[in-house]
């Protein structure tokens, strides 16, 4: 073999390698930085949580780079708000421990977690109608611009 045939190689494997980059370079330019974020909150992203202490207390959380699969456990987290949780429900949030009869209930602004069944109820806050939710906070939906609201009901 020549040495002309071997530079001719070596010079078409750097040509193939130079042309690849580009290829690839050309390829990630087009992609929108967006599209690799779609699974969190964009900045200034927020949400209104309100526990029903006394004093009404009301915390905008911001939900910037969460998860936008994240529920109502995650907020208060993030938050750093105190709760306990047992079998599933929220026995404190807060300041707020209900006692017997008295259980933590969740009011919503978004309507994928509403109650629909026939015992639905609604609060005003705000100037918003916030109905109880249908599922728990583990399930709930937090979206930007959302109200949850945390308080108790009676059950008898």
């Amino acid at each position: 073999m020549t040495t002309y045939t071997t530079f001719k190689r070596f010079a078409f494997a750097i040509v193939s390698l130079l042309l690849s980059l580009c290829i690839f370079a050309a390829a990630a330019a087009c992609v929108d930085d967006k599209t690799l974020d779609e699974t969190v909150f964009d900045d200034g992203a927020s949400m209104t949580l309100v526990i029903e202490e006394e004093p009404l207390r009301k915390v905008e959380v911001d939900l910037a780079g969460m998860s936008r699969n994240c529920s109502l456990l995650d907020v208060l987290d993030k938050a750093k708000i105190r709760y306990d949780a047992q079998d599933g429900f929220l026995t404190s949030v807060g300041g707020l421990t209900p006692a017997a009869p008295e259980f933590i209930y969740l009011y919503t602004s978004v309507e994928t977690d509403f109650d629909v069944s026939q015992y639905a109820s609604t609060i005003d806050f705000d100037g918003k109608t916030l109905t109880n939710s249908g599922v728990g906070a583990a399930e709930m939906t937090i979206k930007d611009g959302c109200v949850v609201y945390v308080g108790t009901i009676v059950y008898r």
